[in-house]
């Protein structure tokens, strides 16, 4: 018997921007009043990540982003692999934050000549454009270039690794070489 696909839970801008938020207050609260556990929250955020919450994944993005002084060290790369992640995995508010990265990627595949059949195919309107490109872009970012995978991130040590241009470079060059092989993904 064939093996049904099941696409990932959508999460929708709105609760995902409000349950982010909550979060990132929560988080915030710990390291101004109680650095002590900011920890064992973060540990707990990181646990749902692993879990598949896109919106953890995001949460843990923000974090890696700039890092917590004296808590979390800055890693950009991972800071890019969970914000990928939680892209790929429906999150509507991290497609919209890879926005930077991938727009114009979004635009090639539309104005790609497989557009009219990836649009057909793929129930593409003038409001879903971006999350249904942007969701399958990161995903195949997510599988086939950085090989991010919530297991791995979630176990890796948690090293600095600011911002390098070289990984920006590299990024680049893995999203263009991502643009046909997600336009070959979206038109099955």
């Amino acid at each position: 018997m064939d093996r049904i696909y099941k696409r990932p839970e959508f999460v929708d801008y709105q609760e995902a921007l409000d349950t982010f938020t909550e979060w990132r207050k929560e988080l915030n609260t710990c390291i101004e009043t109680q650095p002590q556990s900011f920890q064992s929250m973060f540990d707990a955020v990181k646990f749902m990540a692993l879990s598949e919450n896109a919106i953890a994944m995001d949460v843990l993005a923000y974090y890696y982003k700039t890092g917590v002084p004296n808590l979390l060290p800055e890693d950009y790369m991972k800071y890019i692999k969970w914000e990928l992640i939680a892209a790929a995995r429906g999150n509507q508010l991290a497609i919209e934050k890879v926005q930077f990265l991938i727009g114009y990627a979004c635009d090639a595949i539309i104005e790609s000549e497989d557009y009219e059949v990836i649009k057909y195919k793929n129930d593409i309107d003038d409001y879903n454009v971006l999350y249904v490109l942007g969701k399958a872009l990161a995903k195949i970012l997510v599988r086939d270039y950085l090989k991010a995978f919530p297991v791995d991130l979630y176990n890796e040590n948690d090293d600095y690794r600011p911002y390098k241009q070289e990984d920006f470079v590299n990024l680049r060059k893995m999203i263009d070489s991502a643009i046909p092989k997600t336009i070959e993904f979206l038109k099955s």
